[in-house]
C-alpha cells in the first residue's frame, strides 16, 4: 500500500497539505499513533504517523513543530497524518515544518477516528500478503482489528490460536510472569516459567491440568518451542520482554508461530508507547 492509495480513500477524507509528487508513491510499512514531542524512538521507517497534535501549543509552536517533524524525518516516517480535532485545523507552523524537512503531511478531519485509518492500512497490507502467510486471512484480519483497538495480549493469543485444536501456548516474561495463555493451558508456576525461559525446557516434574482436566505438557521427550518477542522500543526493559512458549511444537507450524510473535511484538510496542504517553501526561500535570 502506498501513501497515494490512502489519500484516495474517500471514506477517510484525508486532505493533503504538502508533499512532493514522487513521495506519494512510497510504500507504507505500518502505522504509529503518537503525541510525544519527540517520537523518533517509536517510529519505524516508512510508517504512517498519526498525531492528534496534543503536544502543540500556540506558545513556542514553531519550535515544537520543527522538533517533532525533525524527529519523524530522522526516524524515516513516510507521512504525517495530523488530526484537526484538537486545534480545529492543522497549524501552519506544522505544515511549514513538514515542507522544510520534506515530510508529506495531510489533515485528518475531526470526525474520522484514527482507528479507521489504522484498520485501512493493516487490512489492506495483510490482504495483499495473505498468500505468503501461514495464519488464515480471517485470523489476520481479526488480529489487525484487535491491534487497532489496542487489545491486551490475552485477546490476541486467543484469536491467534482459536482456529487450532485446543493448543497450549503461553506468553511469558524472563521473571516468570504469565502475560497471556490459551484457554487449554494449565496454570504455570512462576519458578517453572522463569526456568523454561532460561533453558527453553518445559518443567518435567509437575503434572499441571486446567479446569477442564486437559493436560498442559507435551508427550515425554518432545522438545518445546520458545520464541522471543521482538518489541522495537527502548521503553521495555529486559525483564519485561515477552516470550511465546509452546510446549508441543506440533500444535502449530513454525511459520505460524513466527507470525504470531511478530503480532505480539507490535502489541507490546503499542502498550509501551501508551505507557510512555501516560507517564508524560503525569509529569506534565505534576
Amino acid at each position: 500500500m502506498h501513501i497515494e492509495h490512502l489519500l484516495r480513500d474517500e471514506s477517510l477524507g484525508l486532505r493533503l497539505l504538502w508533499a512532493d509528487e514522487p513521495q506519494l508513491r512510497q510504500e507504507i510499512s505500518g502505522v504509529t499513533v503518537t503525541d510525544l514531542e519527540d517520537p523518533a524512538r517509536f517510529v519505524r521507517p516508512a510508517e504512517v504517523v498519526l498525531s492528534g497534535l496534543v503536544w502543540w501549543t500556540q506558545r513556542s509552536g514553531r519550535a515544537k513543530a520543527d522538533r517533532f517533524v525533525s524527529a519523524l524525518r530522522t526516524a524515516g516516517a513516510a507521512v504525517l497524518l495530523a488530526g484537526e480535532e484538537t486545534h480545529g485545523a492543522v497549524p501552519d507552523d506544522l505544515v511549514e515544518a513538514c515542507r522544510r524537512h520534506g515530510l508529506p503531511v495531510a489533515a485528518v478531519p475531526a470526525h474520522i477516528m484514527f482507528r479507521a485509518i489504522t484498520d485501512t492500512v493493516y487490512l489492506q497490507q495483510w490482504g495483499e500478503l495473505s498468500r505468503h502467510h501461514a495464519l488464515p486471512e480471517n485470523v489476520r484480519a481479526t488480529l489487525s482489528r484487535l491491534l487497532a483497538q489496542e487489545a491486551d495480549p490475552a485477546a490476541l493469543v486467543d484469536a491467534a490460536f482459536a482456529h487450532l485444536d485446543r493448543p497450549v501456548a503461553y506468553v511469558l516474561t524472563p521473571t516468570g510472569r504469565t502475560v497471556a495463555a490459551t484457554t487449554a493451558s494449565a496454570d504455570l508456576a512462576t519458578r517453572d516459567a522463569a526456568a523454561l525461559i532460561a533453558t527453553g525446557t518445559f518443567p518435567a516434574q509437575r503434572s499441571g491440568h486446567n479446569s477442564s482436566g486437559t493436560g498442559a505438557r507435551p508427550p515425554f521427550g518432545r522438545a518445546s518451542v520458545t520464541l522471543p518477542v521482538q518489541a522495537d522500543t527502548d521503553a521495555v526493559s529486559p525483564y519485561e520482554r515477552w516470550h511465546l512458549h509452546v510446549p508441543d511444537p506440533d500444535d502449530a507450524p513454525p511459520r505460524m508461530l513466527h507470525e504470531i510473535v511478530e503480532i505480539l511484538g507490535r502489541c507490546q510496542e503499542i502498550r509501551a508507547r501508551r505507557r510512555a504517553d501516560e507517564d508524560r501526561a503525569v509529569r506534565e500535570l505534576g
